[in-house]
């Protein structure tokens, strides 16, 4: 038992570090967005082993107590009923890699998929036709797993979401520093910092790089948080005069007045963050 507890560690460890990849400090890592989506919807539709788990631990306890003969064929009922759920289980985090565009991930998802599955079912034939007394373990994967991962996925979402905002915005105070200076040096701002490199990184390994524009007599510079609210967009944006402004479709720049872009900007929150000029909007 020891074994399959560590590897119940293991398999969660592993599937948790995948939901925080894109709030961990490093280098932007274009693939933990992606991965991070997979793992977070992976941990959601493993809830569906939990009833089936639940109710084989209480027949393998049972079965345990009894010392039943033959009784390997409820064994096998249960196991073709968890092998079918996984269909679904696996379906789900598959279908967030193909609207994340990653049509590649989800071949390589079925594929490994279809080598377990064959794999299972070869052991499957010699749980039906072989009768045991011996525990089954596997109903602990089936309830650890998914409610530890979904737990600690609630309670610590939010402060990882507001760690790497807020290490980003310290990140970024050397290029406000030198924005500054540059007005300081040429008595105005810079047109654009447009660049194929940028050398100011947010140092996130979910947040791309920051953005750079003029807006009246200031500047807007902003980055893109991975939200922790699912279909969300996260725009946190710093202006000195307090003159934030985001749009949701560049048409709308294009062919709306200003006083129109402002009744439809697009986001349906935007709030004050503790840092000074900061502010964060929320895109569906």
């Amino acid at each position: 038992m020891l074994v399959h507890f560590i590897r119940i560690i293991i398999i969660t460890v592993l599937i948790l570090t995948l939901i925080f990849l894109p709030y961990m400090p490093g280098e932007y890592d274009a693939s933990a967005i992606t991965l991070s989506t997979m793992a977070q919807l992976l941990g959601f539709s493993s809830l569906l082993f939990v009833p089936i788990g639940i109710a084989w631990l209480i027949y393998e306890i049972v079965k345990q107590r009894k010392k039943k003969d033959g009784a390997s064929n409820k064994t096998y009922h249960f196991a073709i009923a968890a092998l079918i759920v996984s269909a679904l289980v696996v379906l789900i985090p598959a279908l967030g890699a193909f609207i994340n565009h990653n049509p590649g991930l989800v071949i390589i998802i079925l594929l490994i998929y279809i080598l377990i599955i064959s794999k299972i079912l070869l052991k499957l034939k010699q749980i039906k036709n072989a009768a045991s007394n011996r525990f089954n373990p596997t109903p602990y994967y089936l309830i650890c797993i998914p409610i530890v991962v979904i737990l600690i996925r609630f309670t610590f979402i939010d402060r990882a979401t507001e760690s790497s905002r807020n290490y980003a915005i310290k990140q970024s105070e050397n290029y406000i520093r030198d924005i500054e200076a540059y007005y300081t040096t040429n008595g105005h701002y810079p047109k654009t910092l447009l660049s194929l490199y940028s050398d100011y990184d947010p140092a996130i390994r979910g947040i791309h790089r920051y953005h750079y524009e003029l807006n009246g007599n200031a500047y807007n510079i902003y980055f893109e948080q991975f939200s922790n609210e699912p279909g969300i967009s996260e725009i946190v944006m710093y202006n000195k005069l307090g003159e934030h402004e985001m749009t949701g479709h560049d048409m709308d720049l294009l062919e709306l007045s200003h006083e129109e872009q402002n009744r439809q900007r697009g986001y349906h929150l935007v709030r004050d963050l503790p840092q000074k000029n900061w502010k964060y909007f929320w895109f569906d």
